[in-house]
């Protein structure tokens, strides 16, 4: 019998490549298998089909997304400072440990149904209440603009959903540069002045 651990391992990185490569709907389960080098009768002794290779992969995304969050938020208590590095933080995993992971999470996770779409929804919803909790305590505090929290923390979702599709590491800029100038833009925006500030 084959190191189960070993080849479940096999089996989602197989997963993760033809994903991000091909889509979830072009990939076959046989290609999978081909990939990974192991029989189709025996991938159905680790997955039960296709769809829970993609929950395995997606839910892992969304774990170590909210396991980053969470350690930023257990060792940070000042408010701008902690959501200056949860920035930071995502924008390290989209970018390094789990770049082809973020893209199918954000471009295949409509293929879950029924239990598997709610379980990932509630994590998702997860990472949203921690976000809005920041926002909401520096509103509290009086360091934040005249700006609804919902559009808010929906804003800071775009840009940095946006950043794991034209970011490239040959590019000029590190993901660390990066990372700084997207919580630059979060925090200050992009102008030096508003247009309609006469001092």
């Amino acid at each position: 019998m084959p190191d189960t651990r070993n080849t479940r391992k096999k089996l989602l990185q197989a997963a993760v490549d033809l994903f991000f490569e091909k889509g979830y709907a072009s990939t076959s389960i046989r290609e999978i298998g081909t990939k990974a080098g192991i029989t189709n009768s025996l991938i159905y002794h680790y997955f039960t089909n296709k769809e829970e290779l993609l929950f395995e992969i997606v839910n892992r995304s969304v774990g170590d997304l909210l396991e980053i969050l969470k350690e930023v938020m257990r060792g940070v208590s000042d408010p701008l400072e902690c959501l200056r590095q949860m920035l930071i933080g995502e924008t390290a995993l989209l970018s390094a440990k789990r770049q082809k992971e973020s893209k199918i999470l954000f471009s295949e996770y409509h293929w879950l149904t029924g239990a598997k779409r709610k379980a990932l929804r509630k994590s998702q919803r997860e990472v949203y209440d921690i976000y809005m909790d920041k926002c909401t305590e520096l509103k509290q505090r009086g360091i934040l603009n005249d700006i609804d929290l919902t559009v808010l923390t929906f804003s800071i979702f775009g840009v940095l959903f946006g950043f794991f599709r034209w970011y490239r590491d040959t590019g000029s800029l590190t993901k660390e540069d990066v990372a700084e100038n997207i919580w630059k833009f979060v925090f200050y925006g992009m102008l030096k002045s508003r247009p309609d500030d006469k001092t």
